[in-house]
């Protein structure tokens, strides 16, 4: 992007010479291979650029070691390749007018701790870039239509109290970026001022008395008590009862065999009946009677009569 602000001439004069004081042994070959991660935005300046332009995470090579980085100076054109690269404090790029104050590289360090990752989205990377040229230009730089949420990134810098990253500022004929500082630079970087730790005076430790330690005193043992142990009497063995053995029953007496005796009468029936029967029946019993009488002498006869044969 095109600077109107300054002038070619004074563009020249500058690059000759930043070439002229800088200091071989710390200039830094910075190629810049434009946006990695990011969308078109159209911003309006005070030089009176008014257009579109890429914002996001610009990938950065610096002496052959990639970086990423984000644009501090939206009124530079950058360059593809320049030597005359340094590390400085962000309170000392870009050129001036936008050389950026302390609460402004404070408010910087925050938003890139607070937002930014290798692989954040590409509309994040567009707002983050936004925010951080919002802070350069102030009043000098405008957006025009969307602005990917910088508003939001910018406001959250009112409630963030951590400690804000480690950048640094890559100066230059070009364009000047932002990045992390790298290993080695750690001196050319300015610390953000609130993530500053204050040192804790060292409390001088209070000895403790050393108590003499008081023995226990020895317990003396008590001797268990032995237990007599109680006999036991011997059991007497019970005898077991004899028993008596059971007398077989007596047979009773078997009648001797003998010619059966014959069958007497049979006995009237124990009730009888309650009619006028009772008469016949007396009559015949008397009948029975004489007849036994009748015969009587002649049973004496029949016995004899059987015995013989």
């Amino acid at each position: 992007m095109a600077s109107i602000a300054r002038s070619p001439l004074a563009l020249s004069v500058a690059a000759a010479l930043s070439l002229l004081v800088t200091n071989p042994a710390q200039a830094h070959l910075v190629e810049d291979f434009g946006i990695r991660k990011g969308a078109p935005v159209h911003i309006s300046l005070s030089s009176g650029f008014n257009g579109f332009v890429g914002a996001g995470i610009k990938k950065l090579q610096v002496d052959g070691v990639a970086m990423n980085g984000f644009c501090i100076d939206p009124f530079t054109m950058a360059l593809h390749s320049s030597p005359g690269y340094k590390f400085v404090p962000l309170t000392k790029a870009p050129e001036a007018p936008w050389t950026l104050s302390a609460s402004e590289a404070t408010e910087i360090s925050d938003l890139w701790a607070m937002f930014y990752k290798p692989m954040m989205k590409q509309k994040n990377a567009a707002g983050l870039q936004i925010a951080i040229w919002e802070i350069v230009g102030g009043d000098d730089f405008t957006v025009i239509g969307k602005s990917y949420g910088a508003n939001r990134m910018l406001a959250a810098l009112d409630s963030y109290s951590r400690p804000g990253a480690r950048l640094i500022a890559l100066t230059g004929p070009g364009q000047d970026y932002v990045v992390l500082t790298p290993p080695g630079q750690g001196n050319e970087s300015t610390p953000p001022p609130h993530s500053t730790p204050i040192p804790t005076p060292h409390s001088t430790p209070i000895p403790t008395p050393h108590s003499t330690p008081t023995p226990p005193p020895q317990s003396t043992p008590t001797p268990t008590p032995q237990s007599t142990p109680t006999p036991t009497p011997p059991s007497t063995p019970t005898p077991t009862p004899q028993s008596t053995p059971t007398p077989p029953p007596t047979p009773a007496p078997t009648r001797p065999p003998g010619p059966t005796p014959p069958p007497g009468p049979t006995p009237p029936p124990n009730k009888v009946p309650d009619s006028g029967s009772t008469f016949s029946l007396f009559a015949s019993a008397i009948l029975a009677l004489l007849a036994i009488n009748r015969f009587r002498p002649a049973l004496p006869a029949l016995a004899r009569v059987r015995t013989r044969r």
